[in-house]
């Protein structure tokens, strides 16, 4: 008995018997998601085609799509082919001597790809046809990947006895999430990938992804003003696939377009998929979801006209700004701002910090920026101050006993834009309000206090008077 409870133990904790297989790269994928290394996801984005089918390419080309007049339709910076090869490699924590499997999870016979491995090595290579896997896709299979699909891919190890992957016979096994998005870049596809114009108040479900922006000027700049989302994002039309990216394809107004009846309309006109684009970062876990709004490196003077479209996490690109939406809205003209923060005379860059480059004055311009101009309240709010505050400048800074008076009264003003800017308006907005009530507490507390020794006080002097 004893025998064989060591025997047992052993067994028990052998390496074998706890080997594990594990993702280590792959290629030939429009991207891939690791937050999670025990769970990875390879994902495949589908709209165009690639000269090769090794690698993704960028079909964002901006070619005029044959039978229609736009320039404009879904594309991936990382698109794929349903002929591309996708390489997987796995690493086992023992040697492998049988060989390895794949195939569709739950799916019994439907084995995909073939795999390269040595017997005794710790790694093998998985090179699966995108056309295979797409075309054995539980749900929406077709071998032409011209549809979304969901699916694990199940890589196991059966070993044989004697110490293999698995030790006695078991079966060691790991998944891997694909999930893909296509989109029709026919003429007969195109038409539908635009989105539809929702103001912020327009709840309507049926709406996708970012579907609503205005452009404001600013220094360098242009602002994605009034920007309004779908009630449905980040979702997209798969579930395993969500929205990422706020993306604005510009292009810069020519003489040839002033020389039209309505420049900002030729303008925009001539904006393709293949014309310069910013990327804006959203936060998709914030309600509602937070993206920064600047597109900057922009030339003041110059007139831009912007079309926003949707990323989503494979890199496509959909759901463009329709024709529909005032062109004047979606076109703005950068400049520099004169007055506030900018302008030497200000007594907010003179007066009380000594230079318009200091970076007190820089956190003030950005809150400016970013929470006053894109809002017609806020470019108010700077008009306002532009008429008013010069007259104060001068008087300020030939006095520094009232700069450094000035400073300090500015400073819970800096603090409360730094924290806008870095963390947003309404979480500085609740920590001001919880560094208020602290404050008021203390005070309260302190107040209390100073009654309650007061009272013992006159009680202490009443006694002794007595």
């Amino acid at each position: 008995m004893l025998g064989l409870f060591f025997s047992s133990l052993i067994f028990l904790l052998s390496p074998s018997v706890f080997a594990t297989l594990t993702y280590s790269q792959s290629s030939g994928s429009s991207a891939v998601d690791l937050s999670n290394p025990a769970a990875p996801i390879i994902y495949g984005s589908f709209a165009g085609t690639c000269s090769s089918n090794d690698v993704s390419c960028n079909s964002c080309t901006g070619e005029i799509i044959a039978g229609t007049t736009t320039g404009l339709f879904p594309c991936s910076p990382n698109n794929i082919n349903s002929t591309t090869n996708l390489s997987i490699v796995f690493t086992s924590s023992v040697p492998i001597l049988t060989a390895p499997e794949a195939h569709i999870t739950n799916a019994t016979g439907l084995s995909v790809g073939t795999v390269s491995w040595t017997s005794g090595t710790s790694s093998f290579t998985l090179n699966a046809n995108w056309a295979d896997i797409c075309g054995k896709a539980p749900v929406n299979s077709d071998s032409a990947c011209k549809k979304d699909i969901d699916l694990d891919l199940y890589i196991s190890v059966t070993s044989s006895a004697g110490g293999t992957t698995g030790g006695t016979g078991g079966e060691v096994s790991t998944a891997v999430k694909i999930a893909t998005r296509y989109a029709d870049t026919t003429a007969a596809g195109v038409i539908g990938w635009n989105y539809i114009d929702c103001p912020a108040d327009d709840l309507n479900t049926a709406k996708v992804g970012f579907c609503h922006f205005v452009a404001n000027a600013g220094d360098q700049k242009i602002y994605a003003g009034d920007l309004a989302v779908s009630s449905s994002f980040p979702a997209t039309n798969n579930s395993a696939v969500l929205y990422k990216n706020l993306i604005f394809f510009y292009e810069l107004q020519t003489d040839a377009d002033k020389a039209t009846a309505d420049p900002d309309a030729a303008t925009l006109a001539r904006i393709t998929n293949g014309s310069d684009r910013f990327e804006l970062g959203v936060d998709v876990s914030a309600t509602p979801p937070v993206a920064d709004s600047r597109i900057d490196g922009l030339v003041n003077g110059s007139r831009y006209c912007l079309k926003m479209a949707t990323q989503d996490v494979t890199g496509l690109i959909n759901y463009f700004t329709p024709s529909s939406v005032a062109a004047s809205t979606l076109c703005a003209t950068p400049e520099p701002v004169v007055g506030l923060l900018d302008d030497k005379h200000c007594f907010i860059a003179t007066a009380a910090f000594g230079s318009e480059m200091a970076p007190e004055v820089q956190s003030l311009r950005e809150f400016r920026n970013q929470f006053l101009l894109p809002f017609s309240w806020g470019r108010q709010a700077v008009k306002f101050y532009y008429k008013y505050s010069p007259k104060f400048a001068t008087m300020i800074s030939r006095n520094e006993s009232i700069r450094a008076i000035v400073r300090s009264a500015l400073w819970p003003v800096l603090y409360f834009a730094k924290m806008s800017t870095h963390h947003g308006f309404l979480q500085a907005l609740a920590m001001l309000s919880v560094v208020i009530f602290g404050v008021s507490m203390i005070f309260l507390l302190v107040n209390s206090l100073f009654r309650q020794l007061l009272k013992q006080r006159k009680k202490r002097e009443a006694s002794s008077d007595a």
